[in-house]
């Protein structure tokens, strides 16, 4: 569920509050407002509730008493009382029938319904949510409940009732196509069906795919975003998700696809949940439809990705590695490309400019736990050599005696993927007295817990995530996401909305000249990260923000 966040407009910032007594007037009713707001936002449901319930009493007819309904409904769903939230949103709606946020409070009544299996009411719910900004939560939300089902009459009764929901629609088409018993009537409702919702050949309406509207348009760039979205374990209470980061990149493309269309530039964004089955995958592969695609989103995973990759080759469709670092998925490529840079560029890069610091050429690398942090210290490794650089030490980092002091380094390498590995590794340092510049990968160190001291030293770090706060374009954006989601984007909903701007606005101008567009300059301006740059006919992203910490920030020293 898409969970309500215009409560940050009237709270002045949560203060602690030690209840009195149960007697609340007008003039204490803000304090006990944040109060219990806090309580839910701390997860503690039964409080909040508690809390909320003295701030629903008709009495109240300030603005923040629809909001204290809200929360009240909200604090019940999380305890599962699904009859206790209709019965609170039914006063909201009764007391504040003009309430702005009407449409989020239908949402969750919606959810409860569905939650206590009460179809008809849920849906009545749906129906009275006017804007679009929950358009495709409730697409989510009816898949969630719906695609559960699957005794085909209890379908046919549904379509029935519903004889205009689409995805209703395929979901019985789909369990009609799928039975051994279907009798000549349901075929024809399957083709009636299949006529009137314009399904197609699509496949079935399985777990892995979303119930958006899937049609490819002519003369607009058809993006098909092919990410685990994996609707088939969607919580609808829950505001963080193992794959999160997968929602906030697609958030940003579609702010983006909304800047590409006031430049005059169509874009149609088909979303699949494509998990690591491939089963889905060849199901698209297989559709005669989907080589009208002019770009694919991904996939993230190896097995899909071979179907993709290999119908993307055959369609003369534009791919892109939203995520991965892997140059192996490039090589002898025309049109796949990586987004981010591989880690043999950012190695690369990195031996570049830290010859600038310390000419010195011999090299001592660290690494953590993880293949990945083995893998771009060898990596490394091999890009010093090649450089003509000595390597003194490479070796798992468990202790400061894993510090190698017999051979003076020109410089540290240090790659690791847990926050408190780059502290242990400087701390080490100091422990033996090694004084040499430090480049380090960003993701070693944790910069809000550790003491600044760590980095008051030569020490630069590989941030691929870097987001200059005081960029025009990153205010311009931040302002619009909070707008439309009402939270704070984060690092993958900048890199969404940059990667669809950028690659929206090259196929704009045809796949024929992807190439020489890409070859003529670095594209850095205009984005709200660093940009691109696939010059000198380069397939990844050859942009390698390297940080160091001075005056009190970090900053920017090379790319």
């Amino acid at each position: 569920m898409k969970i309500f966040k215009v409560f940050t407009l009237l709270l002045f910032g949560f203060s602690s509050f030690s209840q009195q007594n149960a007697v609340i007037n007008e003039r204490d009713y803000p304090v006990r407002y944040k109060k219990a707001v806090q309580l839910y936002a701390d997860h503690k449901y039964q409080e909040a509730q508690d809390d909320l319930a003295l701030l629903t009493h008709r009495k109240f007819t300030n603005a923040m008493v629809p909001y204290a309904h809200y929360y009240y409904a909200l604090s019940s769903f999380k305890l599962k009382k699904h009859f206790e939230t209709r019965i609170i949103l039914r006063q909201l709606f009764e007391r504040f029938p003009d309430w702005k946020n009407a449409d989020e409070a239908n949402y969750l009544y919606a959810d409860a319904s569905f939650a206590d299996n009460y179809i008809d009411e849920g849906m009545q719910s749906l129906a009275k949510i006017t804007g679009s900004a929950l358009k495709e939560d409730v697409e989510n939300l009816q898949y969630n409940y719906f695609n559960k089902i699957t005794d085909l009459a209890q379908l046919k009764s549904l379509n029935l009732k519903f004889p205009n929901n689409n995805l209703i629609g395929q979901l019985l088409v789909d369990a009609i196509q799928k039975s051994r018993f279907s009798t000549k009537e349901d075929l024809e409702l399957s083709d009636r069906l299949t006529n009137r919702f314009n399904l197609g050949n699509t496949g079935q309406t399985t777990k892995k795919q979303t119930p958006n509207s899937q049609i490819v348009e002519d003369d607009v760039v058809n993006v098909a975003v092919l990410l685990p979205f994996r609707l088939y374990e969607f919580d609808a209470t829950k505001t963080t998700r193992a794959n999160q980061y997968i929602y906030d990149m697609y958030e940003g493309m579609k702010l983006a696809k909304t800047k590409l269309e006031a430049e005059k530039i169509n874009v149609k964004l088909l979303t699949f949940d494509i998990d690591r089955d491939a089963t889905a995958m060849a199901s698209l592969a297989n559709n005669p439809a989907f080589n009208k695609i002019d770009l694919f989103v991904g996939p993230l995973y190896p097995e899909a990705n071979r179907i993709a990759n290999s119908f993307a080759k055959t369609n003369n469709i534009v791919q892109i590695h939203p995520l991965s670092n892997n140059s192996s998925l490039i090589e002898n490529e025309k049109l796949t490309f990586l987004a981010q840079p591989s880690f043999d560029v950012q190695a690369s890069k990195a031996i570049e400019f830290i010859a600038q610091q310390n000419p010195l050429k011999s090299v001592a690398i660290y690494y953590g736990n993880t293949r990945k942090d083995s893998t771009f210290a060898y990596i490394y490794r091999d890009k010093a050599m090649e450089k003509g650089y000595t390597i003194t030490a490479i070796k798992k980092f468990l202790t400061p005696e894993d510090i190698d002091t017999k051979q003076r380094a020109g410089h540290i390498f240090v790659t690791g993927s847990e926050e408190t590995f780059g502290a242990k590794v400087i701390n080490a340092l100091d422990k033996k007295k090694v004084n040499a510049p430090v480049i380090s990968v960003s993701s070693a160190f944790d910069f809000e817990g550790s003491s600044l001291s760590i980095f008051n030293r030569p020490l630069y770090l590989i941030q691929l995530d870097y987001i200059d706060r005081e960029k025009e374009e990153v205010k311009n954006f931040r302002s619009s996401y909070i707008n439309a989601q009402n939270i704070i984007p984060s690092y993958f909903s900048y890199f969404g909305y940059d990667m669809m701007l950028f690659y929206g606005r090259a196929l704009s101008k045809g796949k024929a000249t992807i190439r020489s567009q890409f070859d003529a300059i670095e594209y850095t301006q205009g984005y709200t990260l660093s940009g691109f740059d696939y010059t000198n006919g380069s397939n990844e992203n050859q942009i390698v923000p390297i940080m160091k910490y001075q005056d009190g920030k970090f900053v920017e020293v090379s790319r």
